[in-house]
């Protein structure tokens, strides 16, 4: 780019908005702006905030940049139908057919209580829709939540923004959908459930990995095409679910001698002794598992054909056939299987439903194969949002030799970023052991670390209104979401963090992994490590600081280089 390009992109006091700071000299050279011909590698993900950087300068720079640039390299190629089947595919995955085991579990067998969290954490996903989404309109552009937490978290410098940001990479998995393709596609070929539990169950999960990593990373638009062409499979899964609860409903009488879960007093307890205030937190994350995604298509904005439209008819469509469907398949598990049969079944719980209902030929293998097929397309839409997601963080400049993971490869400039997702995925699935509550204990630990940085965004709503109290009207920034939701939000969000520290830890380790909350809190703390290492401790001992510097890539777009200014 010339020039006399890059100097007209950049901000002065006609350009700048009302809300911005003073363009001295000082806040001018916190920011450089480098050629696009500077560097040799690629990128296709929209950029995203600036705000934890030095000034408002250069935040507003990036800005008035990227309004000259384009989004992404390969356009806007996602219309309602694509994104409902993202929404879709990413909520309605491999939860519902593996998490109610644990979770009536860990309710004791209580069934009211079993339906209470399900109501409830439905009731939270509606007011986190509504919350985020207002923060969304703050940071129209990529990666809201992140955007979010470095405006509002903004001291000390950086720390959130690259403690969330390496976060997102290490936690950016779909274990939960591979280890559920292992376990009933082994089912669906007519193994046992020793073999289901075995080594070959961990060396399918990979393979699997490999091909979705390989699916999305050869062709986007083909990986597009079969991402699409399985999540269309999952509207006959759709029909399946809603057929199986009406007919457990109003049709499905089990004889009084055979006690069934639904039979059994809705008030009373199973097994009391499975009973804590860890076991409901437990519950409640599991329960948050499978409304997991909602947000995540957020990750794609920029590929969205008219975005607005888009969201408003896909988000809610999307969610109450998800909602319904839930809701028909829990009356079907607890009106077919007794407490014993859940609690054993654990994540193959739903083919033990079904082969019930359709015998061991058609429930057994057939809904076990559309179930695994389900789990497939869940984790290919896993991959292509968590990939740019990652592209993003790499872009940010906050981990070392993210210049290698920017480059192109086979024509695909998100392939290493898919490639990352993918590695991180078969590590743990090595790591993790092939017998026990694995899955279970995924899941917590996933959960457990999203509820921190939930918790963190709810709280800084607070923060951010007291900040711009006194703005005026046109530039205060309105968010559509009462004190008292927020406030119940932070509660719950409070107690699924605080819980599982209380009482007996050992429903909640699995292996010689420390209890769940532990592994995630050691996951977030590494995170903060790495900015603690990178951009405090370094800078003070060899006296430099480091200032972000754009550069244009050949593509159009900009990634950020931390540059180190010595003191001397």
């Amino acid at each position: 780019m010339p020039d006399s390009i890059t100097e007209s992109l950049l901000p002065n006091e006609n350009r700048m908005g009302s809300r911005s700071c003073s363009t001295d000299s000082s806040s001018v050279e916190d920011l450089e702006v480098g050629k696009h011909y500077t560097l040799e590698y690629g990128s296709t993900s929209p950029s995203g905030s600036f705000s934890s950087l030095d000034t408002v300068t250069a935040f507003e720079t990036r800005q008035s940049i990227q309004k000259n640039t384009i989004d992404v390299p390969q356009g806007r190629h996602l219309g309602v139908f694509s994104t409902m089947i993202l929404f879709i595919s990413r909520i309605l995955g491999s939860g519902i057919f593996s998490v109610p085991s644990a979770m009536y579990v860990n309710c004791g067998g209580n069934t009211l209580l079993y339906f209470l969290i399900w109501s409830l954490t439905a009731i939270f996903v509606i007011l986190w829709i509504i919350f985020i989404s207002g923060i969304w309109c703050l940071v129209t552009k990529y990666r809201g939540k992140k955007n979010f937490l470095e405006q509002t978290y903004d001291r000390p410098r950086l720390m959130m923004g690259v403690t969330f940001g390496i976060y997102t990479v290490l936690s950016g998995m779909s274990l939960s959908s591979a280890i559920v393709f292992g376990k009933y596609i082994l089912y669906a070929l007519g193994f046992d459930h020793h073999i289901a539990e075995s080594y070959w169950c961990k060396l399918i999960s990979i393979f699997i990995v490999i091909a979705a990593v390989l699916t999305h990373g050869l062709s986007i638009k083909r990986g597009v095409q079969i991402q699409n062409a399985l999540g269309s499979m999952k509207l006959i899964l759709i029909m399946l679910m809603y057929c199986t609860g009406l007919y457990a409903l109003l049709f499905y009488s089990p004889s009084e001698s055979y006690n069934t879960a639904w039979n059994s007093s809705w008030t009373s307890f199973q097994d009391k002794n499975m009973i804590s205030t860890s076991s409901i937190a437990a519950a409640f994350i599991s329960s948050f598992f499978c409304f997991s995604g909602w947000d995540s298509v957020h990750a794609v904005t920029s590929e969205i054909k008219n975005p607005t439209r888009t969201l408003k008819i896909a988000g809610p469509l999307s969610l109450f056939v998800c909602l319904i469907c839930y809701l028909l398949m829990n009356v079907a598990y607890l009106k077919l299987l007794t407490y014993e049969e859940i609690k054993n079944a654990g994540p193959l719980v739903g083919q033990v439903l079904y082969t019930k209902l359709f015998g061991a030929e058609l429930g057994g293998r057939l809904v076990s194969l559309s179930i695994a097929l389900s789990s497939v397309s869940n984790m290919l839409v896993v991959i292509y949002g968590t990939s740019r997601m990652n592209q993003e963080v790499f872009k940010e400049g906050y981990l070392p030799y993210s210049k290698l993971f920017l480059k192109e490869i086979y024509g695909n400039p998100t392939f290493p970023a898919i490639l990352v997702c993918g590695g991180l995925t078969a590590i743990w699935i090595l790591i993790l052991p092939s017998q026990g509550p694995s899955f279970d204990y995924l899941i917590s630990m996933e959960g457990w670390g999203n509820q921190v940085f939930l918790l963190l965004i709810a709280i800084g709503l607070f923060i951010y209104r007291y900040r711009h109290r006194n703005d005026d009207a046109e530039d205060k920034p309105t968010i559509k979401a009462s004190p008292i939701g927020v406030l119940g939000i932070i509660l719950v969000s409070s107690y699924m963090v605080i819980a599982p520290f209380i009482g007996d830890q050992s429903n909640n380790s699995v292996g010689f992994l420390p209890p769940y909350q532990v592994t995630s809190l050691l996951i977030i703390s590494l995170c903060f490590f790495v900015w603690l290492v990178r951009f405090s401790i370094l800078p003070w001992l060899f006296n430099y600081t480091l200032k972000p510097k754009l550069l244009f890539l050949k593509d159009g777009l900009l990634v950020t280089q931390w540059v180190k200014k010595y003191s001397y």
